[in-house]
């Protein structure tokens, strides 16, 4: 095991790109930089290398858009940890940004997880009769739905469901299947669907906030010089400093009263019994339904205050007809699925879907940052960090830290950058989070925004 030297070098041990004519090239001397994406809303893994190339390689091997990448790279010190490409390989896709120089020539390689393409050229038409864990699960390792062999992260879910497959592509059946999915541990409706350097995940956002925190970190300046070792910085500071950091997101009320994220109403109408139902969504009273980021119920609070705005006494949260969801169901008086004979589960998105809407505004909409670290490779989207934010202008607290937004954070997107001049590792990445850590102060007597009462003047 090798010793890290500084914070953010990398080792590349592997490179190597693989042409359909059968020939094999080594990019370890030419490669300028490697990016590798994570996005938590996004089903597979993608990426770009820059080359300068001086043997003319797109020519001679020739370089067509149907190759295959293997890499395999490590941080000193953290070799159980390697992103490492070379049994699972990816595809190139695209030629890009050709830039002929004397004796050499530059262009950009894009290259994404197969099972994309795969995705692309096949169709799912079957019928199942299971739990969708195990749907889900057999659509990704089935040879005529995606075929991988890569590591894959599911949580149970409840229920028997019955279902036919009418020719849709296998992520597309994915995606509508986590809408109706449930927990069988939790009863959270909150499944998202990703692929990371772990692996394929099918898995609630709280199954995630039950894994350990993967790293602390704190926006410092530069870190202090050990000289006594030589005059180096001392590492494990400068792994937790932030380099950059801006809040991005913070609460747009109009968004979040669009989305339905402070209300709604959802009717679910059942089109074998002829009637309907009707459900409430209210952000203040339905906050500890499931986990939050934080994980922490005492320590969790909204981001909005639950005071009322008009004169009626309502708060952001009363308004359900901000927001309405409609959807169909077909339940007979058991409440089992209608539309076939047996005890199966019957389409109860309509429990769900203004929880998960809500849910995925709150991490999109709530408090977002993107953030500039030294990188390490256990880094990944779907993990999540404890970051804290120091406090800007003037401390009216005894507080070292920012007292709402400092805390746990899910990372949703992050960005590998590999480069090659220093042998420095970047990551940039989009960190949110769903809750303040102190409730906020209210004024009880809120001013009267309408004033008073104008005429009406007819022109």
């Amino acid at each position: 095991m090798s010793k890290l030297n500084y914070a953010g070098e990398y080792q590349l041990s592997e490179l190597r790109l693989y042409s359909s004519s059968g020939n094999i090239v080594n990019l370890e001397n030419s490669y300028q930089q490697i990016d590798l994406y994570e996005n938590m809303y996004s089903n597979t893994l993608s990426g770009t290398i820059l080359v300068v190339d001086t043997d003319g390689i797109i020519m001679n091997l020739p370089v067509t858009g149907q190759e295959y990448l293997g890499f395999k790279i490590t941080t000193p010190s953290l070799d159980s940890h390697a992103i490492d490409y070379t049994k699972h390989l990816m595809s190139v896709f695209k030629i890009d940004s050709r830039v002929p120089s004397r004796g050499q020539e530059t262009f950009v390689l894009h290259f994404c997880s197969p099972e994309l393409l795969t995705n692309k050229r096949v169709r799912v038409s079957k019928s199942y009769t299971n739990t969708i864990d195990e749907i889900v699960v057999d659509v990704l390792e089935n040879p005529k739905a995606i075929n991988t062999n890569k590591t894959i992260f599911v949580e149970k879910t409840k229920g028997i469901k019955k279902l036919v497959v009418p020719n849709k592509s296998p992520y597309g059946l994915i995606k509508d299947l986590a809408t109706d999915a449930i927990s069988g541990e939790t009863g959270s409706p909150n499944y998202v669907f990703f692929e990371n350097t772990k692996g394929i995940h099918f898995r609630t956002l709280e199954s995630l906030y039950n894994e350990p925190s993967i790293g602390d970190f704190i926006s410092s300046d530069l870190g202090p010089i050990d000289f006594q070792k030589g005059g180096v910085m001392n590492i494990e500071q400068e792994l937790k400093r932030v380099l950059e950091y801006q809040i991005t997101g913070n609460n747009d009320t109009l968004e979040n009263i669009e989305s339905g994220m402070l209300a709604s109403k959802t009717i679910e109408y059942d089109i074998f019994q002829k009637k309907y139902d009707v459900s409430y969504y209210n952000y203040f009273t339905d906050f500890y339904k499931y986990k939050r980021v934080s994980d922490n119920r005492g320590k969790d609070n909204p981001i909005y205050n639950d005071i009322s705005i008009d004169e009626n006494g309502k708060t952001m949260g009363d308004y359900s007809n901000a927001k309405i969801f409609m959807h169909p169901t077909s339940k007979d008086s058991e409440g089992n699925d209608a539309q076939h004979t047996g005890s199966y589960t019957p389409n109860d998105i309509s429990k769900t879907i203004s929880s998960r809407s809500a849910k995925h505004t709150e991490l999109d909409k709530g408090v977002k940052i993107h953030m500039r670290v030294n990188g390490t490779t256990t880094l990944s989207a779907g993990a999540t960090i404890n970051f804290q934010i120091p406090i800007t202008g003037k401390n009216h607290t005894d507080d070292e830290f920012d007292i709402y937004n400092s805390g746990r954070f899910l990372i949703t997107k992050l960005r590998h950058s590999f480069i090659r001049t220093g042998t420095k590792h970047k990551v940039l990445m989009t960190v949110v989070k769903d809750s303040f850590n102190m409730e906020l102060p209210q004024n009880i007597e809120q001013p009267n925004p309408k004033g008073n009462k104008g005429s009406v003047i007819y022109t």
